[in-house]
């Protein structure tokens, strides 16, 4: 009993103080947790019911198209009409000008376009420099008077070096051109005139873009083969892009149809070919169209955007007469406007799912 007494005497008020440390812990601990409750809660409106916040959608749909090449001799005279309604259903067109307006293509070709609805032009290409620096600046003097966004030549340092945003239903997008290709030599202190591709400035120059849209469109001409898989230059410069941020690829080879596919999450047309030319030979008036739908979710300051259901489809240019051609589906030529029509469009139907069979094809209207 003596050594009881001890025990309580040299411990009891040790134990006292802790079970009160304890008590008050717990209730600090409480009262911290119904706080952090109260504050979670949403606030409730003047009504008294609470808000709650909720997820947002925001959409556009993206069409990509080959390369125009026209003559100066040549009037358009409506050359585009049978795709308009096509056009005009998509919020975002692109298209890449092989030519210089003021020096081998005329002013009402380009007026044409825009008219059609083709809001994003890719200007750079092998023979930006066939007409030396003036041709770039008479150029540029069409392009720059127009609502348009344009990318590829330029008439100074500053211009090239800007980074141009535009937003279609919520959804920011820049949209870039390059050419991996350049005949002749940019002049020296003027290697503004036209964007080459470069394998190290390029990429940092697409990832800067990327880090401020939503959506980077990326337009390049390179060589490449009618029909063949894209070669070893075209790949690395692809999955360069499309790890720099890229997200939809529009490959451009003169005269050429190549394979749509999937880097990772970025679309890649290979080559396009051409929306129109002036060719004697079928197989260099055919072309293709690339679409995509585009859509971004957003949660609080959260945002993801992702590309669904892609597609391609064929177009060719049709002479009805001459110094004039009506572009139009290759699916809705006949016989008499192309030979063999159906077969070429098996054909070039298989070139485009080479690599990746999930792309669709048709459905663009």
């Amino acid at each position: 009993m003596e050594n009881r007494s001890k025990f309580w005497d040299t411990y009891g008020k040790f134990f006292i103080a802790l079970a009160i440390v304890l008590s008050a812990t717990s209730l600090v601990m409480n009262l911290l947790s119904r706080r952090l409750e109260t504050e979670a809660e949403p606030e409730p409106t003047a009504s008294g019911e609470f808000w709650i916040g909720k997820e947002e959608t925001n959409v556009i749909n993206v069409l990509s198209a080959g390369a125009v090449m026209p003559c100066s001799d040549i009037q358009p005279d409506h050359v585009f009409a049978s795709l308009d309604s096509l056009v005009k259903n998509y919020d975002v067109a692109a298209v890449s000008m092989h030519s210089l307006i003021g020096s081998n293509t005329t002013r009402s070709f380009g007026e044409e376009l825009i008219e059609q609805g083709y809001g994003m032009y890719g200007l750079a290409y092998p023979d930006a420099l066939a007409f030396g620096k003036d041709g770039i600046d008479k150029s540029m003097a069409f392009w720059d008077a127009q609502r348009v966004r344009t990318s590829g030549t330029h008439t100074s340092t500053d211009t090239s070096n800007l980074i141009r945003m535009s937003e279609y239903n919520g959804i920011s997008v820049i949209y870039l051109s390059y050419t991996d290709v350049l005949n002749g030599t940019l002049p020296e202190n003027e290697n503004y005139l036209v964007n080459v591709y470069n394998d190290e400035k390029t990429p940092l120059f697409v990832n800067e873009a990327a880090n401020m849209a939503d959506l980077v469109i990326v337009s390049i001409t390179w060589a490449g083969e009618p029909g063949a898989l894209p070669n070893e230059r075209q790949r690395t410069i692809a999955e360069a892009l499309a790890d720099a941020g890229a997200s939809i690829i529009c490959g451009y080879s003169e005269h050429a149809v190549q394979p749509a596919c999937w880097i990772d999450d970025t679309l890649v047309f290979y080559s396009l070919g051409d929306l129109y030319s002036e060719e004697d030979n079928v197989t260099g008036r055919i072309g293709a169209l690339g679409a995509v739908t585009v859509t971004e979710t957003i949660y609080g300051d959260k945002s993801r955007v992702e590309l669904i259901n892609p597609k391609v489809d064929l177009v060719v240019s049709v002479p009805v007469k001459e110094g004039h051609s009506d572009v139009k589906l290759l699916k809705d030529a006949d016989d008499t406007e192309v030979p063999d029509h159906k077969q070429l469009y098996e054909g070039y139907t298989q070139t485009l799912q080479r690599m990746d069979d999930s792309i669709r094809i048709g459905g663009l209207n």
